[in-house]
């Protein structure tokens, strides 16, 4: 039976003194989700590659890249030991000037792109805010306020946005039917899932299934699969003793081969790596994965990140 407990929503859940919630992580990989808040992924150490509206996109150190609210998105293909800081917010954000959402171009990596100036600005809001909430000095509130304010400032001044018009933002039956394909696959990821089965289950045509898998980012619904396979295979590994060739029975997969290969491809470890590692505390289960990582290290890239910005 499954041990996973996460909703297919990954809800913000902010803190009532900050309009953000932002953390620095060493990231997994990440099944396709969505929520109601922008998300800037900044990579402050190695890289991962992202996923957002059927495209992908490699970033590495000093990568900036935003994910619109309501937009579909995943991360994997991790280098081991990448350090990303994650920048979450609302629009109730920007809602005293504008009563309306915006859907933003922000990547670093684009053709289209953002100037240097530019970057560095987004840089040095984005590495401060980090700071500043590791370090919480007296006041932190007004300054990381600031700093966001700041942000989103620059990112009216540099980026190209549109209006989030009510009939063309993102369609609740689009995000409905996405939804609906992951909370079929969560239930059964042990299981083997046929496709001609799992469309008469949810009563959607195959052409339909695989529009719903490219808009999220995925080319194929058993890399849904296979990631909540991979996590089912991690809280095995954390918290019992069971043996490799248990957990991959256990988690859906055909073979042990296949197991160690598609575990390695998803978190860049082995199953044997993996459970004989430092693990993340509080790291949620589900719809992200996260390693540990020193906070030490953290707080002094942050600082080179400032630093650089100041020259």
């Amino acid at each position: 039976m499954s041990r996973l407990s996460a909703s297919e929503l990954e809800y913000i859940d902010r803190a009532a003194m900050l309009p953000l919630k932002c953390r620095v992580v060493c990231i997994e990989n990440s099944s396709p989700h969505w929520h109601y808040e922008y998300e800037v992924f900044f990579v402050l150490r190695g890289g991962v590659t992202v996923h957002a509206e059927g495209k992908a996109q490699q970033l590495g150190a000093g990568d900036i890249f935003l994910f619109n609210a309501r937009e579909i998105h995943s991360i994997n293909l991790p280098t081991p030991e990448n350090l990303c800081l994650v920048l979450q917010f609302g629009a109730d954000a920007f809602a005293d000037v504008y009563k309306t959402t915006f859907k933003f171009e922000l990547n670093t990596r684009s053709e289209i792109g953002v100037d240097s100036a530019a970057a560095e600005l987004f840089r040095r809001d984005l590495a401060h805010i980090g700071l500043l909430l590791f370090d919480r000095p007296n006041g932190y509130q007004f300054f990381v306020k600031s700093r966001l304010l700041n942000f989103i400032g620059a990112m009216f001044q540099n980026l190209r946005y549109q209006v989030e018009h009510a009939e063309s933002s993102p369609s609740d039956n689009r995000l409905e039917d996405f939804d609906a394909v992951k909370r079929y696959i969560k239930k059964r990821f042990a299981e083997e899932i046929r496709i001609e089965q799992m469309c008469r289950d949810l009563a959607i045509s195959r052409a339909k299934l695989y529009r719903v898998l490219k808009e999220a980012g995925t080319e194929s619904y058993k890399s849904i699969v296979n990631y909540y396979r991979v996590e089912n295979a991690k809280e095995l590994l954390r918290n019992t003793n069971s043996s490799i060739s248990y957990i991959s029975q256990a988690s859906g997969f055909e073979s042990v081969s296949s197991f160690y290969r598609v575990f390695k491809e998803l978190t860049s470890l082995s199953p044997n790596s993996y459970r004989e590692r430092p693990q993340a505390k509080d790291a949620p289960v589900g719809v992200q994965g996260y390693a540990s990582y020193s906070v030490q290290q953290a707080v002094s890239v942050l600082r080179d990140y400032c630093a650089v910005a100041k020259k």
